[in-house]
């Protein structure tokens, strides 16, 4: 088996999309297992419309976790959080992506399939996964695949 790269995000992460970019949210970064978080950026104006929350190396090397995506409920429908999580993606130095769900949350869960996540196979995702949750997963897409420093 071939040994998996480890995750990682840049410290420092600044990311612009067409319409939003991702920048470190300010404050203390969390210490060990804790999520940093984004700040999502409207362009056009400069107002900070969310946030997304990730975990480099969770569940396993090589794996990014989102753990959530908070856009504000005036700007949904726009495609903000798609768009922030794409950007994710895109800098994310990892083999493979991981967002859970509630299985009751139907609008979470179409929000990921459009993304191109699927629901984990049994034994997929390495770990416990938590009862009553959905893993959603995907594979960094190839053409990200060139060597970044």
């Amino acid at each position: 088996m071939p040994r998996q790269a480890k995750a990682r995000l840049k410290p420092g992460l600044q990311a612009n999309g067409a319409r939003v970019a991702l920048r470190m949210a300010p404050g203390p970064r969390p210490r060990g297992a804790g999520a940093l978080p984004y700040e999502i950026v409207r362009r056009a104006d400069g107002a900070v419309i969310g946030e997304v929350k990730c975990r480099a190396d969770d569940p396993a090397r090589g794996w990014v976790t989102v753990v959530c995506v908070d856009v504000g409920e005036e700007q949904r429908g726009w495609g903000y959080g798609s768009e922030a999580v794409r950007l994710l993606e895109a800098e994310g130095k990892a083999d493979r992506f991981l967002a859970e769900v509630d299985a009751g949350d139907g609008l979470g869960l179409y929000f990921w399939l459009r993304l191109g996540y699927r629901p984990a196979r049994p034994g997929e995702v390495p770990g416990r996964r938590p009862s009553g949750m959905i893993s959603m997963v995907r594979r960094e897409r190839t053409q990200n695949r060139e060597p970044r420093i």
